[in-house]
């Protein structure tokens, strides 16, 4: 058995609302129950439970993968990137080489490593590096003639190419049993953050890797309820369910994701659209957000769902507004501003800088946003993109904040990491979970408890309990491995 005694925190319209102090309960992993403390001195406890957290944007095989992959993430220069391959592909004798987080803005040479120097330190192995953002891959020459041999696709001279690229399909992928592993290590992880529910943004998914994700549900390898996106070049296909759908396998697909150049993307949408459904557009540039814009004005609404615009990095004036007369809803990524702030900074102008990522302006054009960590590409918590959301600036605290006047208070920057069914919302239906009265809460509610209220945005608060269903995966009593 295990209790916790904890401040429900409430969302209603206007903000969070701090309540009595509640007694929960916990048998054989799942909530018995939650009663109310009406004790004098009762009011004195500090830690708190409200609706679990909800990653909006992530990637769930990619953030797997690059666990099992050598992390070029905290490299500095091209020479160091090449040792780290170097030392590190030994660790995958037999198997290509995967490398996975190189990002030329922050090594001192502002380059990627080139075809030869990767051929350098991997000799006859074939070698895929994949960038940061999961936008990029560089191939040495031996991954070339592998894939020259079985693509049905051309495979490009260019020595960087999209990751979306339809030869990519034909790369081997890593074996399942060993990204099972890595996705529960991934999920467990999540848990611990407090995540009772995600929705995987990845753009080639296709269907097989959406039977996988419920596969993965169904054992509990993923402890998370899952909402996601298919490749645009799956809509026509039959099988899965769609987003107006309730699934009992706790996975519900969204819509088409739709992952583009510029004059791409009203191709793509158009394709998706003649479906009747909802697309999920990757949107961080200028040229980016118009052409999405354009091409759902064009198309009209879908039949079913909600249009999404993932990342809105650089918003130009006017842009707000259309997002908002056309219904669509934001992800954005506050973690990208902490982490890369520098490169930002060097690359944007004053002026750019003030459109950068914006969060207090999408609100207050009453468009719904929800925050996400991009994962693999950043390794935020919801506490840490709370945190991000306030500040804006580097987690070390040091330099002066991006774009201050989009900060927003610590009551918005919560609503932005709880499950936001105006955005994707749940991927099933909770019942009275989301909306009851405290304490009358219904038993299959998703929660997390915390040491204390976020919304002090203290490093030392903790995550105590995390129940999806009313059970525990995470703390409680410890669910099984």
């Amino acid at each position: 058995m295990w209790r916790a005694e904890a401040a429900p925190l409430h969302h209603r319209r206007g903000g969070w609302f701090r309540q009595a102090p509640a007694e929960l309960t916990v048998i054989g992993g799942r909530i018995q129950q939650i009663r109310a403390l009406m004790e004098p001195g009762r009011d004195a406890v500090e830690s708190v439970v409200l609706p679990g957290f909800h990653d909006s944007h992530l990637h769930l095989r990619a953030a797997a993968a690059a666990r099992l992959s050598v992390d070029l993430s905290a490299v500095s220069t091209v020479p160091a990137l090449l040792e780290s391959l170097r030392t590190g592909a030994g660790d995958l004798e037999g198997r290509w080489i995967r490398g996975w987080g190189w990002d030329e803005s922050t090594l001192q040479e502002r380059r990627a490593p080139t075809v030869a120097e990767i051929d350098s330190v991997t000799a006859s192995r074939p070698c895929a590096l994949h960038h940061r953002t999961g936008k990029l891959v560089i191939l040495n020459s031996a991954a070339r003639r592998v894939l020259a041999r079985s693509a049905q696709t051309p495979v490009p001279l260019d020595e960087v190419v999209r990751a979306d690229a339809a030869f990519l399909r034909d790369m081997p992928r890593q074996p399942e049993g060993t990204l099972e592993s890595a996705l529960a290590d991934l999920s467990r992880e999540l848990a611990a953050a407090g995540v009772t529910s995600v929705t995987d943004a990845t753009a080639t998914n296709t269907w097989d890797d959406i039977q996988h994700l419920r596969d993965w549900v169904r054992r509990g390898v993923v402890r998370q309820r899952v909402n996601a996106l298919v490749a645009f070049d799956q809509v026509s296909s039959t099988g899965g369910l769609r987003g107006d759908s309730a699934s009992d396998d706790g996975v519900r697909v969204l819509g088409a994701k739709v992952a583009a150049p510029a004059d791409g993307i009203a191709e793509r949408v158009r394709h998706v659209r003649g479906c009747g459904w909802p697309v999920a557009i990757h949107a961080t540039e200028p040229d980016e957000i118009e052409a999405a814009l354009t091409a759902i004005s064009e198309c009209g609404p879908p039949a079913w769902g909600r249009d999404r615009i993932e990342h809105l990095g650089l918003p130009l004036p006017g842009h707000l507004e259309r997002i908002r007369d056309a219904g669509i809803a934001v992800t954005t990524n506050p973690a990208f501003l902490s982490e890369r702030g520098q490169k930002y900074r060097e690359s944007l102008s004053p002026v750019e800088q003030d459109w950068l990522y914006p969060v207090r302006s999408v609100l207050a054009h009453g468009i719904p946003l929800a925050a996400a960590s991009d994962r693999p590409v950043t390794a935020a918590t919801p506490l840490s993109t709370m945190a991000d959301a306030v500040h804006r600036r580097p987690r070390s605290g040091e330099g002066e904040p991006l774009s201050r006047h989009e900060r927003v208070a610590p009551d918005e920057a919560l609503a932005l990491v709880t499950d936001r069914a105006q955005v994707d919302g749940p991927a099933l239906d909770r019942g009275r979970g989301r909306g009851a009265a405290w304490p009358d809460l219904h038993l299959s509610a998703d929660l997390v408890v915390l040491s204390e209220d976020p919304r002090l945005l203290s490093e030392e608060c903790e995550v105590l309990g995390t129940f999806v269903g009313g059970r525990a995966i995470w703390g409680g009593e410890d669910p099984a491995e």
